[in-house]
């Protein structure tokens, strides 16, 4: 019987298919190229390209993945991600398409780490016994990382401002369309530049002490500027993650890395989910949020956070029954984005609707 600690549940793999041999050959020695600088030898991408029959399994879905190391079996994996090395027939199984022989998996293959149907989800969890290498081969992959948000203390100067279209009479801005832009202070908006279109809100203080959080920065869209004028610049907006308005501001853009290596949840955390990032009522898995802990509590992009309730039970007779609170996890959530005193994240499991308020703490230690 396969064993079920209290934040792991047993594990599958699906090895998600990749790209076909050929590129899975030059992919290969692109990524050699760049990861030691030197120049990818030709014979070592036609090996990669002939004579064995496999196929290099890129991201595809959002997601936590394992990259194989040399040396890497499926009964190790199993082993190490699913408590028990007896399940690696299930793991070929779920993935014959893309494993034709359990006994050969190669390095740089990206298996996706899901979950059995009905298990409860929860992240893959790498102990403090793992060597540090296995830590840092497990990463989440996150497709929509440029439209994570933030919340900052001192807003972000903007650059310049959206303030009209060529066709007047329409407010909606979307895709394709050409925008005016006003520079503000010194910006230059100079031709050719790429700017994250995005909006502020009002001020969020604590509820309970009253302190000034920030002020949150909503991403919306990127636009490039494509002509420049004395008194104002064009632009196209060249992507739209939400409705993008006139008055929205720029600031300079920067690629983030979709890819989130898992890291060690700080210890005695224990914080509140501030508001949802789309100021929904009530949100759940693969919503983004924001929570009252930070860079200065220890809070560290990649790590995992169990979220919970504190569930009161009385005990005894009626007369002289004593309340005890038990936490009840019910969900978890990742941090994608960390500020001072505040973080984003990624709510990666709910197991009921969450809300405004909501408890989240360092999850409990894996045996």
């Amino acid at each position: 019987m396969i064993r079920k600690s209290a934040l792991q549940r047993v594990l599958i793999f699906s090895v998600i298919c990749g790209t076909t041999l050929a590129a899975f050959g030059i992919s290969l020695a692109a990524d050699y190229a760049a990861e030691t600088g030197r120049p990818a030898r030709r014979e070592y991408a036609a090996e990669m390209q002939g004579g064995l029959d496999r196929n290099y399994a890129a991201e595809t879905k959002n997601g936590y993945y394992y990259t194989v190391q040399k040396g890497d079996t499926l009964w190790d994996l199993s082993r190490r991600f699913a408590d028990s090395p007896w399940v690696w027939p299930e793991l070929w199984t779920e993935n014959s398409t893309a494993i034709a022989n359990p006994h050969l998996i190669y390095p740089g293959q990206k298996i996706r780490l899901t979950r059995r149907a009905g298990a409860s989800p929860q992240a893959p969890a790498v102990s403090d016994k793992q060597p540090p290498q296995v830590q840092a081969n497990v990463h989440y992959y996150y497709s929509s990382i440029d439209q994570v948000g933030f919340i900052r203390r001192v807003p972000v100067a903007p650059q310049g401002v959206i303030f009209q279209k060529p066709v007047k009479g329409t407010t909606m801005i979307s895709e394709g369309d050409v925008v005016y832009l006003q520079p503000e202070g010194n910006a230059a908006l100079e031709t050719g530049g790429l700017f994250t279109v995005y909006r502020t809100f009002d001020p969020l203080y604590d509820t309970t002490t009253k302190e000034l959080i920030g002020t949150q920065h909503l991403l919306v869209g990127i636009v490039q500027v494509t002509q420049r004028q004395p008194e104002y610049a064009l632009g196209k907006v060249l992507k739209s993650y939400r409705p993008i308005r006139l008055s929205d501001k720029l600031m300079p853009y920067s690629n983030r890395n979709p890819r989130i290596l898992f890291e060690k949840s700080q210890e005695g955390i224990d914080g509140t989910i501030i508001v949802s990032e789309e100021h929904r009522n009530m949100f759940a898995e693969f919503n983004t949020a924001f929570i009252d802990r930070g860079r200065i509590h220890g809070i560290k992009e990649g790590q995992i956070y169990s979220v919970y309730f504190r569930d009161e039970n009385k005990l005894g007779p009626d007369k002289s029954a004593q309340t005890v609170t038990i936490p009840v996890n019910f969900g978890e959530l990742l941090v994608l984005h960390v500020e001072d005193n505040n973080s984003t994240v990624l709510i990666t499991d709910s197991q009921k609707e969450l809300v405004a308020g909501a408890l989240m703490r360092t999850p409990l230690p894996v045996p």
